[in-house]
């Protein structure tokens, strides 16, 4: 193979330039002390550098957002511990007011006093951040939340709302406080005369993954679905949470959800009797006509359900109208199954469906005169949707399964509640014109009151601490990504270096070559 001389140029000329292209780009990498200095030196490690400058930069993103709440929350704690200092202060003019020994004159000076304490705390009520939104108001920041009236009562113009704040992509949770938080009305007397409204549930057994728990308030379902590693409590207070949620933004009213015990006690504040029924699912499984013939009615006729075979604890009966349906769980003690018979069944079922009210608009549900084992399901108006009926029958029935008791028996009532600022403005009220039995008694108002306050000041405490867990947890998830990304990103400047220099020394080694090859030709070899 011949090669001219051409040729061998060419390729010495393309040789060093692709060694000058290595250097340069060496070169560069040393005066940045990037690994990659483009994208297109290297597409996968650029997608890779991306992502973790992105996660870098939503850590950065919920660290302002918790130290923004941690401000909000220091200026809260200000303001709610300038409320309880106030307190204290007319914790002791009353004190000095219930006092035998002064006369008129003397309580009319403490109980002007007392007026100038409460324009305080109204002042403090009506706080602001540094934005100026009030911070005591709810969702309603612009407008002051405690305003004094036409008729001279402090009254309360916010709502139910605490905002949500962001921990990380996958946990939210409600931070700071409302005026019916921290400004609470107080408890009046003792009441032990029982009333409807008040509601217990309890779950007994094992909870199961998969299992499900509802309760349904005048219509409205709240459940729950058993995560592994869940209990009875949390799954209770889950529960409750739903109810209460539901009572701020006004799809319940009056309405008070709590654990106590172990159970889930529902509570009517206003003692007005609810529409209440619960039940749990233990991995149900729908069957064909298990125990039970439905005959149709036709359009806007009556259904005829009847019952007939062997009924097993665990399984149940299910009663849709239109969009709305009803299950009845047969479920009972651990020495057997109660109801026990088709027709006991079948009362127990109506009973319960016609509590949970449901389908008191709807339909009207009768035992068959004739049969009873049968139910009559009578449509009360044109259109109320199809009337279906199932049975259905657990299969991974035990006898640890959850199990539901529910209890409506009446307890006492809560006593009377009595506005916060109102509580105070009698307070002043007593000290002009009232015995000193009125103002001992409203002693035991600003007890209670310091109570919530510092109770509240608790959960500030308790919320600053949690908020500087997640950030000390953030901060250490961002100096690992950040090692990350350096062992991604940055240049190893020995390896760089080294790399560097014998690039240089190959490139000048290259140079002096072609300069004396170029200097040789045909002739010097015929002389």
């Amino acid at each position: 193979m011949t090669i001219s001389t051409t040729l061998l140029f060419s390729r010495a000329v393309s040789l060093m330039g692709h060694q000058q292209s290595e250097l340069a780009a060496l070169q560069e990498k040393v005066a940045t002390g990037k690994e990659l200095v483009r994208p297109s030196d290297s597409p996968d490690l650029a997608v890779n550098i991306s992502r973790i400058k992105a996660s870098i930069d939503e850590l950065d993103a919920y660290k302002n957002s918790l130290n923004a709440v941690n401000d909000r929350l220091r200026i809260e704690e200000s303001y709610i511990g300038g409320g309880k200092d106030v307190l204290i202060q007319l914790k002791q003019l009353a004190l000095q007011g219930a006092n035998g020994t002064v006369n008129g004159a003397d309580r009319e000076v403490i109980a002007i006093e007392v007026d100038e304490l409460i324009a305080e705390m109204k002042n403090l009520a009506n706080g602001t951040d540094a934005n100026g939104n009030f911070l005591f108001g709810g969702s309603r920041v612009a407008s002051m939340p405690y305003v004094e009236e036409s008729d001279g009562v402090i009254r309360y113009q916010g709502d139910n709302f605490r905002p949500n704040i962001d921990y990380t992509a996958n946990r939210r949770s409600p931070i700071g406080r409302n005026g019916l938080d921290v400004f609470k009305p107080v408890l009046s007397g003792a009441s032990t005369e029982p009333v409807p409204g008040v509601y217990d549930i309890t779950l007994g057994g094992t909870l199961e993954p998969t299992d499900s728990f509802t309760v349904v308030i005048d219509g409205q379902a709240f459940g729950h679905e058993v995560r592994p590693g869940d209990s009875v409590p949390q799954v209770l207070g889950r529960l409750a949470y739903q109810i209460n949620e539901a009572g701020r933004v006004g799809q319940l009213s009056n309405l008070e959800a709590e654990v106590v015990d172990g159970a889930l006690r529902v509570r009517a504040l206003d003692g007005v009797a609810r529409q209440v029924s619960a039940g749990s699912e233990n991995g149900l499984e729908e069957t064909d006509d298990l125990f039970s013939e439905t005959t149709d009615g036709g359009q806007g006729g009556t259904v005829q359900v009847s019952l007939s075979g062997t009924m097993e604890r665990g399984d149940a009966l299910r009663l849709s109208v239109g969009s709305r349906s009803f299950t009845y769980h047969i479920d009972g003690d651990e020495g057997g199954m109660s109801p026990t018979t088709p027709a006991a069944v079948m009362e127990s079922f109506k009973a319960a469906a016609e509590a949970s009210g449901l389908f008191a608009q709807s339909v009207t549900l009768t035992i068959d005169p004739d049969n009873s084992q049968s139910l009559l399901v009578s449509p009360v108006r044109d259109n109320v949707g199809r009337i279906g009926f199932e049975t259905i029958e657990r299969t991974n029935i035990n006898d640890q399964s959850v199990r539901v008791v529910m209890s409506g028996e009446p307890t006492p009532a809560l006593p009377e509640r009595v506005d916060f600022f109102e509580s105070l403005q009698e307070l002043a009220h007593v000290l002009r014109t009232g015995t000193q039995n009125q103002i001992e008694g409203k002693l035991d108002h600003l007890d209670q009151m310091l109570d919530i306050i510092t109770l509240s000041l608790a959960d500030i405490g308790a919320e600053m601490g949690s908020i500087d867990d997640e950030i000390s947890i953030n901060e250490d998830l961002k100096l690992q990504l950040q090692s990350t990304l350096s062992g991604q990103e940055d240049l190893d400047y020995a390896s760089a270096i080294t790399k560097l220099q014998a690039r240089m020394m190959s490139l000048e080694a290259a140079q002096s070559s072609f300069a004396k090859i170029s200097q040789l030709s045909i002739f010097d070899y015929i002389r």
